[in-house]
């Protein structure tokens, strides 16, 4: 009995990601001195790398307001399989020379590629507050609603909250091996889930999620919740659309 729930766990997990959009969810540090470089290169050349691919609709930069690592980048694309697609696996195989060069200074490395199972809200906030999450084993559709029907409700009445997603890892996709994963020192860490709230006052959020998201709650919920992290959006950029033939 509780291998047939496990599978259908697994299918409605699969159902859930199937034509959701995707996010490429990346968290870094830099050496002391490369940070000028490591912006100019964003700016200069990565962005538009990425956002020529087909599937890439918007890139996003943060810096961390007061903890680390001190810069994030969020891709939105199409779906999962945006980052899964040979485009895609072709830039990662052939990196620039430039990339060649900065890739090696990427310290304290999460990548995690996600779907958005579920999101609340409009627009976009100059603030975003990162909250890991996992389920608890066998329990994913328990925290999925909790999320969905107590949590994200109760955060969405704080007027400094714009959007709220939850975001959830593909271990398969994320863990593609490449030529740029290889030249970064020591090991890519990998989130289970994210909760991605963007807001107008980081320090509302915290508060907010301090007053609705009690110690020790997972037993009841299948929710449990880790790190938070606040960053403010420093850089936005979307992928050009075509014009007419």
């Amino acid at each position: 009995m509780e291998m047939v729930e496990t599978m259908a766990n697994v299918r409605a997990a699969a159902q859930a990601k199937a034509g959701r959009p995707g996010v490429l969810f990346v968290l870094n540090d830099v050496p002391k001195g490369m940070d000028d470089e490591f912006t100019r290169w964003y700016h200069q050349e990565h962005l538009t790398e990425r956002l020529a691919l087909p599937g890439f609709r918007r890139a996003r930069r943060y810096r961390s307001v007061d903890g680390q690592p001190n810069y994030m980048v969020v891709y939105d694309c199409d779906t999962l399989e945006t980052l899964a697609s040979p485009p895609y696996l072709d830039r990662l195989a052939h990196p620039s020379p430039w990339t060649q060069k900065i890739m090696p200074h990427f310290l304290n490395m999460e990548r995690s590629a996600c779907s958005e199972t579920w999101a609340a809200g409009v627009g976009m906030g100059g603030a975003a507050m990162v909250t890991h999450c996992k389920p608890i084993h066998g329990r994913e559709e328990d925290a999925r609603r909790f999320i969905r029907e107590e949590l994200g409700p109760r955060l969405m009445q704080n007027s400094s909250i714009v959007r709220i997603a939850l975001w959830e890892t593909d271990a398969g996709v994320t863990g593609k091996p490449s030529a740029e994963r290889k030249m970064r020192p020591g090991k890519d860490t990998i989130a289970d889930w994210v909760l991605f709230i963007e807001c107008t006052d980081v320090g509302q959020v915290a508060l907010a999620l301090h007053t609705h998201v009690l110690a020790g709650e997972g037993a009841r919920t299948g929710l449990l919740l880790g790190s938070w992290l606040r960053y403010q959006l420093i850089y936005e950029r979307h992928a050009a659309v075509a014009g007419p033939a």
